[in-house]
């Protein structure tokens, strides 16, 4: 009976050792997740840093350079288009997308480069982050000044071919992929796709001159 309970008790402490020992893995395997799917935003917005740093020293075309293959490195331009034109997608030819895709691209980027154009002393920083699904989580970040209430950038990050990206931005709440969503609908609607493409390089043109 002795050994038969000494047993049991070394037993006992071994499944204890291993229960920890796996619960330790786990947690490591989490917080290394939550690393590679908040990297994309932290790599966008050391660069909005940087960008604003440099703002008075450097043109809007060199910023514009600098912040590129970040948003085509951490940016799924091609599914953002897609959810963007909504139904309107299967009807436009290939080269109807892929002049599109190039386009809300450049928008992005010039939106960004005329909006964070000035630094003083300004900060991100990670709240928090939630599964929406199994390769889907929602990545919320504030942008904090040193006045003011601190604005929201809550962002959607999905893997697709074993790469995490950004495929929605909410900024204080709104998701600009709707408005945009909705505002290209109507006018795709009334005035046809070739409108909205140019209505597309008026308003990288506006960002540029601003």
């Amino acid at each position: 009976m002795i050994l038969e309970k000494q047993y049991f008790q070394s037993l006992s402490k071994v499944i204890l050792l291993l229960c920890l020992a796996l619960s330790a893995i786990t947690s490591h395997a989490e917080k290394k997740l939550e690393q590679i799917i908040q990297e994309p935003i932290n790599q966008l917005h050391e660069t909005l840093i940087n960008i604003m740093v440099i703002s008075n020293s450097t043109s809007f075309e060199e910023r514009y350079e600098y912040l590129e293959p970040i948003i085509d490195k951490n940016f799924d331009m091609e599914l953002i288009s897609k959810v963007v034109l909504g139904r309107f997608w299967k009807s436009i030819d290939e080269e109807g997308k892929i002049k599109f895709i190039d386009l809300f691209k450049q928008l992005t980027i010039s939106t960004y480069v005329s909006r964070f154009n000035s630094f003083n002393k300004q900060i991100f920083k990670n709240i928090s982050i939630t599964q929406l699904k199994e390769n889907r989580f929602l990545v919320k970040t504030e942008f904090k000044k040193t006045e003011g209430k601190p604005i929201s950038f809550n962002y959607i990050v999905q893997e697709n071919d074993q790469k995490w990206r950004i495929i929605s931005v909410i900024a204080n709440g709104i998701n600009d992929l709707s408005l945009k969503r909705a505002e290209y609908a109507a006018i795709i609607k009334k005035e046809g796709f070739d409108a909205l493409v140019i209505r597309l390089k008026q308003k990288i043109q506006d960002s540029q001159d601003n």
